[in-house]
């Protein structure tokens, strides 16, 4: 039996190439006869990097940058195998991803660190860069990631400004003369699945700040921001990003980048599917196991599971989606080509019960359903 393996992470818990690991090492334990092919995928947010690699057979190449509040971190850049092609992410330096929820400050975060990486994969001399968004703690509309690409902010005073999400309602003019010049022949593509633009009701602030910790009246602040500064980039840049489909992404971070480069916009998973050979796999596979750390009704908005689903349906293959947790409503799911929906979860069990177990729990459930498997 071929069975292909396509999975995301389970955010907080276990990275893609250990869900896909895992999945395999039970397959194989309980079927004699079976053939496993492993695809760990991503959606332009965590993972991203570790994923492209994999698929190219790259590197990572280990870098010093700010982190979401200013402090040093171990940031990196993926280098795929064709030596040619860098891929960065947003949440490796901007994410939300081990920062408490009470530590969490949209107002004070900054997205500089995103563009050190972007900044750093050009001075080492890749034009074509690959740029995954989300999971940041960022709502700084880019401030921070054009400040480290060279752009300076000044408020009425001309006194420069930190580049922060607070900061955003002050800005007054621009100085975009110290942009990399490298960034003007670079080939960039934006990994993005988001399609909210940068201000207003279905924009960055109002959509997305909420979990990343802002208040009510925060809230309101911050898309009063990102208005500001998209006013300020149409008249110093003659860059109109307010209603650009994708622009509100990572806090605003896809807009604020698109002042200064031309990016070709793709999904997280058609940017990884063009590196891999997923879909022919999927063609020629008896069985096909997908997953993410929650399925529920908003799978259907393009998260993995559902283009996994999609794609076999292409092809008449039956889908198994193994997740974290599992809810009523992903029996919708149903339509999109996946056939089954099982839970790691073996009765009652907390959320952090169920995280430091994560990876025995998802042995077990596979294992339970290759038993299944091999009576087909």
């Amino acid at each position: 039996m071929k069975i292909a393996v396509a999975m995301d992470s389970y955010k907080g818990c276990m990275s893609a190439i250990t869900c896909c690991d895992i999945i395999a090492k039970a397959l194989t334990d309980a079927m004699v006869d079976c053939d496993i092919l492993k695809y760990p995928m991503a959606d332009g947010g965590e993972g991203t990097v570790d994923c492209l690699v994999f698929a190219t057979r790259g590197r990572k190449e280990y870098i010093t940058v700010k982190g979401v509040f200013g402090n040093e971190m171990t940031g990196y850049i993926g280098i795929l195998g064709d030596n040619k092609t860098a891929v960065i992410e947003s949440a490796c330096a901007s994410g939300i991803q081990g920062i408490p929820k009470n530590k969490l400050d949209p107002m004070k975060a900054s997205s500089y660190g995103t563009g050190q990486l972007i900044r750093a994969a050009l001075e080492k001399g890749y034009r074509k860069i690959i740029v995954g968004f989300g999971g940041t703690a960022t709502s700084d509309g880019g401030m921070g990631a054009l400040a480290a690409l060279g752009m300076v902010f000044f408020d009425k005073n001309n006194t420069v400004l930190a580049p922060c999400g607070a900061e955003m309602i002050n800005v007054d003019s621009i100085d975009s003369t110290s942009i990399i010049k490298e960034l003007e022949n670079a080939q960039i593509e934006f990994a993005c699945d988001v399609e909210n633009v940068y201000h207003g009701k279905e924009g960055a602030a109002y959509v997305f700040s909420a979990q990343k910790g802002a208040t009510p009246e925060q809230v309101v602040e911050l898309d009063a921001g990102l208005e500001n500064l998209a006013k300020i980039f149409k008249k110093k840049l003659n860059k109109d990003i307010s209603n650009v489909s994708g622009s509100g992404a990572a806090g605003g971070l896809v807009g604020g980048l698109m002042t200064v480069c031309k990016p070709v916009i793709k999904s997280g998973f058609d940017v990884i599917l063009s590196y891999t050979d997923l879909e022919d796999t999927i063609k020629n596979s008896d069985i096909i196991i997908t997953g993410e750390g929650r399925t529920d009704s908003q799978t259907k908005y393009g998260k993995l599971p559902m283009r996994v689903g999609m794609l076999s349906k292409k092809y008449v293959k039956p889908v198994i989606c193994i997740s974290g947790s599992v809810t009523k409503d992903a029996e919708v799911l149903k339509d999109y080509g996946i056939n089954s929906l099982f839970s790691i979860s073996r009765g009652p069990i907390s959320l952090e019960d169920s995280m430091r177990d994560s990876e025995n729990l998802l042995y077990l459930q596979t294992f339970n359903i290759a038993g299944l498997l091999g009576l087909l």
